[in-house]
């Protein structure tokens, strides 16, 4: 299976029994404050756990379940998606990054370590030639993980919701 480690995270593909906790997660209306949806409900998430579980099932990556090693306690998710937004193919023709964490581990550079190793597993696929990323225009904590993992400035767009910004990064391994 496709489980990571760092110095103080554990990652992995989700399981059924990860739902109450990443329900937690994304019915917390601090967690959504830079993200512009609605807290869910434990059905809806039910979904949104499938697809990650999809993703990897179908495309060989996805996004990990994200844990802290000490406790064991869900700390977020990170990871790669396809989410065809119709944003032109500069960006739609690349795998998404993306991370979301639970507001207790904000701050603390959790976002950065689990987006290195992933990256870092990206960068070995024969698939991982670049991705991308999409953060809202005001998330400037987001935006400087996306920096620390190389991103650079793809382009600034708009959505349904508001400013964005668009990022890409090269694979960094030379083969």
């Amino acid at each position: 299976m496709n489980s990571l480690e760092t110095e103080r995270l554990i990652m992995r593909p989700p399981v059924a029994d990860d739902l109450d906790a990443f329900a937690k997660m994304w019915a917390d209306a601090e967690t959504l404050k830079h993200i512009p949806i609605d807290p869910s409900s434990r059905g809806q998430i039910w979904g949104g756990l499938m697809r990650i579980a999809g993703c990897w099932a179908m495309k060989g990556y996805g996004q990990w379940m994200v844990f802290d090693k000490a406790s064991g306690n869900f700390v977020g998710q990170a990871g790669f998606f396809d989410a065809l937004r119709d944003l032109g193919s500069d960006f739609d023709s690349h795998r998404e990054a993306g991370w979301v964490f639970t507001p207790a581990a904000s701050g603390k550079g959790l976002a950065t370590e689990a987006m290195s190793a992933a990256l870092a597993w990206m960068d070995f696929q024969s698939f991982g030639n670049q991705t991308v990323c999409m953060i809202g225009a005001g998330h400037n904590s987001s935006i400087r993980v996306a920096e620390k993992c190389g991103y650079t400035l793809l382009r600034e767009a708009q959505d349904e919701h508001g400013d964005i910004v668009l990022m890409i990064r090269e694979n960094t391994v030379v083969t």
